[in-house]
């Protein structure tokens, strides 16, 4: 492969490298060789690779990141991603309705962990109440500004390894998309809610304010609920529209 990469480099001016930076690794993540959620080696190491200089290798990174192949996370590095959502059947979750919109996504993760079923859960995933489920609470934020608290629930038995995925890198719907999963539709049930003390704070608004409380349930293309979760957005920024 080195040799090959070596001869299309060969003779070519610094201007034209980047366009071949890209057309390889393009060609690398198609082949498998960089997978879905994994990381691409650092700028530095591209550049020494290819023998130019890392504004080279950050220019063919820009072009990998329009067309939607890569994402970079600042102190952790860059990510191969699927294609953008937005394909037909597929359903976009916070982060990629944040992108839609131009806007800033960010994902804090308030807690996670393994929990047994229970009648309720089990019965919207059609599961024994013994079987465990991954659980997890995450604070959503757009352009730094606090918006919902939400808490999902997976089947654990779906997603073997799903604990060890960055979700402060890919949102749990690209997660399930990369399980071979994708979330094709949803049900969903909104009510009002006042906040606790404690969800306030988190949500920089007052104790007592109403919030938008969203239940829903995620499906894959098989029709199986592959996610339960809850959220509470804040009143004066969260919306809800529908179309029917």
């Amino acid at each position: 492969m080195a040799e090959r990469v070596n001869a299309r480099i060969a003779g070519t001016g610094l201007s034209s490298l980047s366009p071949v930076i890209l057309d390889t690794l393009v060609e690398r993540i198609e082949r498998g060789e960089y997978p879905e959620g994994s990381s691409l080696p650092s700028e530095h190491d591209l550049a020494r690779e290819f023998g130019t200089t890392r504004f080279v290798v950050r220019a063919a990174l820009d072009d990998l990141a329009e067309m939607g192949r890569i994402r970079r996370v600042r102190g952790k590095g860059t990510y191969v991603t699927s294609r953008r959502f937005g394909e037909v059947g597929e359903v976009g979750g916070f982060r990629e309705s944040a992108r839609t919109s131009n806007r800033m996504a960010s994902v804090r993760v308030l807690s996670r962990s393994r929990r047994r079923a229970g009648p309720y859960l089990a019965q919207l995933f059609e599961i024994d109440e013994d079987d465990v489920l991954y659980s997890i609470r995450r604070l959503n934020s757009v352009d730094d500004e606090p918006l919902s608290i939400e808490r999902a629930f997976v089947p654990l038995a779906l997603f073997e390894g799903i604990e060890d995925i960055d979700v402060s890198v890919f949102s749990l719907y690209e997660t399930y998309k990369l399980y071979g999963r994708a979330v094709v539709a949803t049900e969903e049930r909104l009510d009002i809610d006042t906040l606790s003390a404690h969800d306030a704070a988190l949500l920089q608004v007052s104790p007592g304010d109403l919030a938008l409380s969203l239940a829903c349930l995620s499906f894959d293309a098989t029709g199986t609920v592959i996610e339960y979760s809850s959220s509470l957005c804040r009143a004066d920024r969260g919306s809800y529209s529908y179309e029917y």
